[in-house]
């Protein structure tokens, strides 16, 4: 008589939920910071920060551009001083750290709409 398919059919339903419930794991909303690299720009897009949370070092210039059609500004809130006039489509703003430290930011005008920067020393 051969055996039922019930073992191979629990492990697969098994293996798909793992899956689903890693699927969310990593990227910039798993609370880790993305290494910005030179050149590289955080983009405002659909009310968010893209990455929302970066990592740089000291000197580096950050850059954010606005990827969508409504103005957007850009205001730090705590470990450091910036702020940004309202700026549309394809605009940007630059900030360059002097210090390590952690730096959160926001647009003023979309409540919600924030993120960090990880100052690191280089």
């Amino acid at each position: 008589m051969p055996r039922p398919a019930f073992p191979s059919l629990t492990a697969l339903v098994l293996a798909g939920a793992v899956a689903a419930l890693t699927a969310g794991c990593g990227g910039s909303g798993g609370g880790g910071a993305v290494t910005l690299r030179p050149g590289e720009a955080i983009g405002m897009k659909s009310l968010r920060f893209k990455p929302d949370h970066v990592q740089v070092t000291v000197g580096q210039t950050v850059t954010w551009r606005n990827e969508e059609g409504i103005g957007h500004d850009v205001k730090a809130d705590s470990g450091a001083t910036f702020s940004s006039q309202t700026f549309g489509k394809d605009g940007t703003f630059r900030w360059t750290p002097a210090k390590a430290g952690t730096v959160k930011y926001e647009c003023t005008l979309h409540p919600g709409m924030d993120g960090t920067i990880d100052v690191v020393a280089n």
